[in-house]
């Protein structure tokens, strides 16, 4: 970092700075203009390193975890106040989306069973105590821990990485979840991702063509981070519930209406039908995100841990299986 640091500021007179790290020998290396604010005024080798914000998450550096801020404040009973609400969770790696989108879903049922629509008519009051015990549930996000390492293996020095990603819909929400999955010469190691967790279209849309929905944005996921993590297409295995959906993929000769060929093309174009396979329901993670969850149950959920046959010493391989055509 240090060589960077003035590589830049050489080449380019491009500063480098704001600078934070959880190893105080790493910090130690730079002026202390060039630290984060908060780290500027303490006495690095003997202080505790002060909280700091990345990626928009909070970042105990010391433990080396990011925590949750959530505010309980009872903002007005409005669409703008539950927006606001809502969106005030700022999660980009995605993990409380089995919980910001029960917020979602409940405010969608607001605004369909409301004669108001503006941002600052008032919602219908028969909500009020639901929208107060899931405010009141965001309490739970403030313990939680999440260590900001993927592995302790390096993936560099792995001797093999896989991605897994799980994708499943239901009629109010579709979902996707990945895990990564290292090994070294004697274990592997299984950790959470990202996730994403989308409101459903209320009509026109079948739970085969929600599920084909969900996988496309397991795709999505999949090509984030395949773009950051530098990763082929190989190392990737999808996972769905919907036997139809991976019928879909599956299909070498049928031809789809225009909505379902497209998202089959869009599949494919990532990585082959044989790095699709079928999960039981109650081992797919992304179940979660698309039925009624609470936030106390998120830590301890599949939806962070992955499910138990993934932490298991075995090498994924294609599946040789056969998929009904639709």
């Amino acid at each position: 970092m240090r060589r960077t640091q003035t590589a830049l500021q050489d080449g380019g007179s491009l500063r480098l700075h704001k600078i934070a790290s959880n190893s105080k020998s790493v910090l130690l290396q730079f002026p202390k203009e060039d630290l984060s604010k908060d780290l500027k005024d303490i006495d690095i080798g003997e202080d505790d390193l002060p909280m700091q914000r990345s990626l928009g998450l909070s970042w105990d550096i010391n433990a080396d975890v990011f925590t949750f801020k959530t505010s309980l404040e009872l903002k007005p009973f409005t669409r703008r106040g539950i927006l606001s609400t809502i969106n005030s969770l700022y999660d980009p790696l995605g993990f409380t989306s089995p919980v910001t989108l029960q917020g979602k879903l409940l405010l969608r049922q607001m605004m369909s069973n409301s004669q108001n629509t503006g941002w600052d008519d008032p919602l219908d009051e028969s909500f009020v105590q639901k929208w107060a015990a899931w405010v009141d549930s965001l309490r739970f996000l403030g313990t939680l821990r999440f260590p900001r390492m993927y592995s302790n293996m390096s993936v560099e020095k792995a001797t093999r990485t896989e991605v897994h990603i799980f994708s499943d819909a239901s009629k109010d929400a579709i979902a996707a979840v990945a895990f990564l999955k290292t090994w070294n010469e004697t274990d592997c190691e299984t950790s959470f991702l990202m996730g994403k967790a989308k409101v459903a279209p209320t009509h026109g849309h079948t739970i085969p063509r929600l599920e084909l929905c969900s996988a496309v944005l397991g795709v999505e996921i999949g090509e984030i981070i395949r773009e950051q993590m530098r990763l082929p297409s190989e190392c990737f295995w999808f996972y769905t519930d919907s036997q139809v959906a991976l019928g879909y993929i599956a299909n070498e000769a049928r031809r789809f209406y225009v909505y379902v060929a497209n998202r089959v093309s869009r599949i494919r174009s990532f990585c082959g039908p044989k790095h699709w396979q079928h999960v039981p329901t109650d081992q797919n993670p992304a179940d979660l995100a698309t039925r009624n969850f609470e936030a106390k149950d998120l830590a301890e959920s599949i939806w962070i841990t992955g499910p138990s046959f993934l932490k298991r010493n075995v090498i994924c391989e294609e599946t040789p299986e056969h998929h009904e055509d639709y």
